[in-house]
Order: C-alpha cells, then structure tokens, then sequence
C-alpha cells in the first residue's frame, strides 16, 4: 500500500498527467468507501457492494422490522391484560363489600332501616361496577368483546345491557396466534343469558339454493371442491366443481354433462337432504372420484344407479341467515308470532312476511327489547339470547304455534323443573306426594313429584293421577299451555259447586314453585312463566340483592348472598384466564427478544465492517494519496529535456 507504481515512465505529459489523475480517482473512490464505512459501520451500504449476500440481508431486516412491530403489540397486549386484571380485582373488591352487606343484612341487628340503607350501598356499588366494565385502555374497551363499542354496558329498561360480543381482540397471528387483545363482558361479568335453545329439529332441506359452504358434507367435515368422473353407458367424461357455489350448480354441471352423452340416459335431483341419481331404463350411469379425488365423497355423489334411483348420503345443510324458511324440515307457524316479554316490557315478534333466517333475527332485533336471535352452535336450531341482566325474560306463543315450532318457547315441555325460580327448582318432599288437585265436583288426587323432571312429565303425571282418579282424559281434566303468552294451563271441566284448588302437601312448597297453588271459582289455574329466563351475571346478582334489601326480604336476601360467592369465583376463574395469558405474552416476548438477538447478530457478520480494519485502511489510503500527489507534483514539473539526460 505504500509503493508507488511506474506511472511516470518515458512518456507524454498528457499521458502521464492521465495516469495520475486516474490512479488519484481510484484512491479517492477507496478513501470515500473507506469513510462511509467508518460512518456507518457497515460493510455492505447497498445491493452493489455485495450482491450475493444482498438477499440474505434484506430477508433478516425484514424479519427484524416485523420483530419490532410485533415487540409493541405484545408490549400492547401485556399492558391491555394489566389493566384487565386491576379492573376485575376492583371488581372483586366491591363484590366482597357487597357480600359483606349480605351476610350483615341477615339475622340479628338487622331491620328494615339497615337493610334500606344497604340497598343504597348496593346501589353505588352497581354504578361503580358499570364504571369498571366500560373501562378503556388507548381506545380499547377492555370487556367489550370485538365489537369497538367504547361503552358495552349501559342501562337499560331497568337493567344492564351489554352490547358486545362474546369473541376477545386478537394479535395479528404472526405476532402471538389467538392470543387475547382484551376480555370479554361474558367472561367476566357473565353478560349473556342461554338456556333458550330450540331442539336440533330446524335442519334445513338441501335444496338447488343451498350453498355449500352452509353444507358440512357426506363426512361431515366440509366439501373439498374439485372434479368428479362421471361414465354414462360406458363413456366417461370429468365435470369440474372446482368454482361451483350451490348444489344447485353441481346438479346443473352432471346433468349438463350427462345430456351431452345421451339426454335421454337420466339426471340427476335432489332429495331431503342429499343427491338422488336416476338412470333410466336400458341405462347405465356412475359418479366417483377420480384418483386422489375427494369431491364426490364429500358430497354423498358416489353413485352407480343402472334403471334406478339412487339416493346419496345426506350432505347435512347448515342453518345460515339465508336459509329459506320454506326450507326448514318442520312446518312453522309464522302468521302468528311469538310474544316476548323482557321485565315488564312485552312485544309480539311478527314474522308473517319473514322468508329467511335473517328475517327473523331482523324482526327480533327491531323489537329493540335487548334480545337477539342467532343460530345455535351447531347450527341446527336457533337460540333467543337475552342482554340485558337484571330482567326476566318470557318467550311465549301469541295465539299460534310460533314458538313452539322453533323450538324458541322458554316453558315448554321439555323444560326442567330445575329450571324454575331462576333456577332454584322445584323442591318436592321425598318419598311423599307433594301436590293436590281438588276439582269442582269434588274429586280429589294427589301426585308425586319426585321422579318428575320436566314439565312434559309434569303433564302427564297430572293426567294419569287424574285417570287413576276415574276422571276422563282428555274431557274432565286437561293439562296444557296457555295459548297466548307462557304458563301452564290446568283445565277441570267437571260439573259442581266445589272451588277448584291445587295445592301444596306434606309441608312441601312444590304448587308455590310451579306457580299452580291457586283457588278459582272457573275451570282454568294458569302457572304463568316461572321458568323465566335471566342473565346469570355480576349485574343480576347485585340488582337481586338490592331489590331483596328494598323488599326486607330475608330469603332473597340470602339467595343473592349465594349468587354474590359463585360470582366471586367466577371472577377468580376470570383474573386466572387473565395471568395464564399475560404469563403467555412475556413468554412470547422473550423468545422474540431471543430471536431478534440472534437475526442482528446474523445481520451484522453479514453488514457490518471491522472499525479497527477500516479505520487503518484509512490511513493507508490517505498515506498513499499524498505520497501520489507529491510524487506527481514533482514529475509533472520535469521539462522535455529532463526526459532526454
């Protein structure tokens, strides 16, 4: 690096004068790379100066910049679940206060006036608890499900509502796979009733409409779309449902194809729930998979009918908001309506000009009552959902058979007892019968409730005491539901002067829990709705006890100090939930800090330049380069006679 090379020989002073100005531009073009690397401590400052580790390169910038994005979403998340958790502990700490107010409340030292002034505790600690389950984090609603609602709880008709969902915020899958962002209202507080679910009976039929992405398929798992081969007569062809979107389309695509062969060899149609394939007289036709095909299979077309019809394999439709209510496998009343009764609010659900399944969620939600329709889990039925806790919600029929043909009635026969009183039960004395019925012309039967578990089983114990009794059934004595609105209904049509009674016996409280202790002059004891349906919530449970102190009720009082302890462990179960997936995030933080640490390390034996090497590159080159202008300076000084000694 410190020598000099012939650049001054026997020559022009125009050649020579190039010859310095060229070796100058190489060592300057050396310094200035020299320089930037020293700047920037880099080796490698574009695609050029090493093009084969150029790939390589970008690749691990890339991953360290999705590392740093992912670093403040997780960052995000562990400070989002922090706030989650100092909101249920708040949360925790007022239901322990209102407990305390419970326990307080029942037995000596207690009366109307401390019970009043605790329902006014109570009160403030239900507003506090609204306060907290609308808490936000940077725009955030920490128990609001995905919906962005900054407010998912408000009052309403009396009650909490929630307006979120029942589905947590999530990190991008890159960063942390189902990973929640927040927690939701229902697993928090418990913010969403069930128990109105119609039976697995709404199964629609597969129809040409049907699309398939609503059908679970032959196996049950899904269609895999694809082609099929169909032979007819011996001829065989592929038809491809790669892109079809209906059954409809798949019945179109192999009749289209079989026409093409011999209109006249069949088709295919449809049956209640699957494929039906008919081959005409003197006609041979079969539907497979071709090799590794699934298509068929997954369809229920794996079909070989010669003169026949041949049914496939159902393809099990799903309900879906656009399934046809013409569609569904059981007739449904929809001229009449349902009644839906949420507190003391009551609306009729009219469904007369409803055709699809989202008609009728529609009509549900414009009722603005705090209840959505939706499709069961399994979609197979549908499920009304009260929102709102504090209130108790009714689902009966408005004159018709609406409700009971969508399986939607909150009392009907396969109703449980246990069901009752907000779910207290029925309680029956063991071993003794717990009911008697008194009719009008004197007749009296006792019945026993211990094996009974229905309301359906209710029924018929009734009807056969009653037949034992020698009465006539139906005629004298019927059991049945009310017709317009919920309960059940006795009916004694016998002749006489005598009351007609049902009452409780053996010191049992059995005709109180159904609602049937009544005395009446007419032929009719209506239960009313005593399986009402409510939100079994942090809510519900606080405005139950408030209500039992108002009331200087003693056994509500007790029963909301229960409630109140379950509560507080579901919220331990909550905060729980809410550890394992911080502890989940630091983790996932850890292991990222670990990998970043690694890709830099990677980056840098790629990019990075030896300081030490460089700086002393450096000075070599600024050695040289004066060394070359002295040495120039002088030569280019020299006249043609130096040239000639």
């Amino acid at each position: 690096m410190s020598s000099l090379p012939p650049i001054f020989t026997r020559s022009t002073s125009l050649q020579a004068s190039d010859n310095l100005l060229a070796h100058l531009q190489r060592t300057n073009a050396r310094l200035a790379e020299a320089q930037e690397q020293i700047a920037t401590g880099r080796q490698v400052n574009r695609p050029s100066d090493a093009a084969a580790r150029t790939p390589a390169i970008l690749m691990l910038r890339q991953q360290l910049a999705a590392a740093t994005q992912q670093t403040r979403d997780l960052d995000q998340a562990r400070t989002t679940l922090n706030r989650v958790d100092h909101a249920l502990d708040e949360a925790n700490t007022i239901l322990i206060d209102a407990h305390n107010h419970a326990l307080g409340a029942i037995g000596l030292g207690a009366d109307a006036t401390t019970r009043q002034a605790a329902a006014e505790e109570i009160n403030a600690a239900i507003s506090a608890m609204l306060g907290l389950a609308n808490t936000n984090h940077q725009g955030i609603p920490l128990f609001g499900g995905t919906t962005g609602d900054d407010r998912p709880f408000e009052s309403f008709l009396g009650g909490i509502r929630y307006r979120g969902n029942a589905d947590s915020l999530t990190l991008d899958p890159r960063t942390l796979a189902d990973q929640p962002l927040n927690a939701t209202g229902s697993e928090a507080f418990g913010s969403l009733s069930a128990r109105v679910v119609s039976p697995d009976s709404l199964q629609p039929q597969a129809v040409a409409v049907t699309r398939i992405a609503d059908v679970n398929g032959a196996t049950d798992r899904g269609v895999n779309r694809g082609h099929i081969r169909l032979t007819v007569d011996g001829q065989a062809t592929t038809v491809d449902l790669t892109d079809a979107d209906t059954l409809g389309d798949v019945v179109n695509r192999i009749n289209s194809a079989i026409d093409a062969v011999d209109p006249t060899a069949g088709q295919l149609g449809f049956d209640d729930q699957g494929f039906e394939l008919t081959a005409n007289a003197g006609h041979t036709i079969t539907i497979e998979d071709p090799t590794a095909g699934t298509t068929a299979q997954t369809l229920g077309l794996r079909l070989d009918a010669t003169a026949a019809a041949v049914t496939g394999p159902g393809v099990n439709p799903r309900l879906a908001d656009t399934t046809r209510l013409a569609d569904l496998g059981v007739p449904i009343d929809l001229a009449s309506g349902l009644t839906i009764t949420q507190g003391e609010h009551t609306k009729v659900a009219d469904f007369s000009a409803a055709q699809t399944i989202e008609d009728l969620r529609n009509t549900v939600a414009d009722l603005n009552l705090g209840v959505r329709l939706e499709i069961n889990d399994d979609a197979t039925g549908l499920a009304l959902v009260s929102e709102v806790s504090g209130l108790e919600l009714s689902i009966g029929e408005n004159g018709g058979t609406t409700a009971t043909d969508l399986g939607l009635r909150s009392l009907g026969a396969n109703t449980r007892l246990d069901d009752f009183r907000g779910g207290l039960g029925v309680e029956t004395v063991a071993g003794e019968t717990d009911i008697a019925v008194t009719l009008k012309n004197g007749t009296r039967f006792e019945v026993d409730l211990d094996a009974v578990q229905t309301v359906g089983e209710l029924a018929a114990a009734l009807e056969q005491a009653a037949d034992d009794a020698g009465l006539a059934i139906p005629g004298d004595f019927n059991v049945g539901f009310a017709a317009t609105g919920n309960g059940i209904v006795v009916e004694d049509h016998t002749a006489g002067g005598d009351p007609f009674t049902i009452e409780s016996i053996n010191a049992g409280q059995a005709a109180e829990h159904l609602g049937l202790a009544q005395e009446t002059t007419g032929n009719t004891i209506d239960s009313g709705d005593q399986a009402q349906v409510r939100v079994e919530s942090v809510f519900t449970h606080l405005i139950e006890l408030r209500d039992a102190l108002e009331r200087n009720d003693e056994s509500g009082i007790a029963v909301a100090g229960t409630h109140l302890e379950d509560d507080l462990d579901s919220l331990g179960l909550a905060r729980a939930r809410v550890g394992i997936q911080s502890q989940r995030v630091d983790q996932a933080r850890e292991r990222l800090e670990d990998q970043t640490l690694i890709d830099e390390a990677m980056l840098s034996e790629l990019q990075d330049t030896d300081v030490a090497e460089v700086i002393t590159r450096f000075l070599q080159l600024q050695q040289q380069l004066q060394a070359t202008l002295q040495a120039g300076a002088q030569n280019l000084q020299m006249s043609f006679l130096d040239f000639m000694r």
